[in-house]
């Protein structure tokens, strides 16, 4: 491995660093940012509930609809995203590709969502930055839990 892959890598690590921080933040400008201009972000909640996703997202795609799409979905809810454990894979000096380890906690109102799983994402490197190019989020393991009194997560 040389200097430069392991810069890259850093710099991998950084954007989904920013990633959980910018979405649990609601800064959603930020966090489409992240994104490529064509990007595409799934969130599928079928591995965890046997093929019956309590809330199916259909495939977003590119960086503004992106942008529109979060606010729907999450500006209700209080987040929590962490990951670990990254395998990050560059195929080549302006792309890559990664799996992290995910936890997140969703609070809205009636329910309460913890979960547990994977995000598979590709990478882009445009004018020196990088940039998620795909995501794809998979729950292995989801708890949901309906009634669940709702509140911030800090007070």
């Amino acid at each position: 491995m040389t200097l430069e892959d392991l810069v890259a890598r850093e710099a991998i690590k950084d954007v989904k660093a920013r990633y959980c921080h910018h979405i649990d933040l609601k800064e959603w400008d930020l966090y489409a940012g992240l994104f490529t201009e064509d990007a595409t972000l799934d969130v599928d909640q079928s591995v965890s509930t046997r093929g019956r996703a309590p809330n199916p997202q259909p495939r977003v795609t590119g960086r503004a609809a992106i942008r529109a799409f979060m606010p729907q979905m999450l500006d209700n809810a209080d987040t929590v995203h962490q990951v670990h454990a990254p395998i990050i894979t560059l195929t080549s000096p302006t792309s890559a590709k990664a799996v992290w380890a995910m936890e997140d906690i969703v609070r809205m109102p009636g329910f309460h969502l913890e979960g547990r799983g994977h995000y598979r994402e590709t990478y882009a490197r445009i004018d020196g930055q990088w940039c998620i190019a795909s995501l794809h989020l998979t729950r292995t393991w989801l708890n949901i839990i309906e009634g669940r009194e709702t509140g911030p997560l800090v007070d």
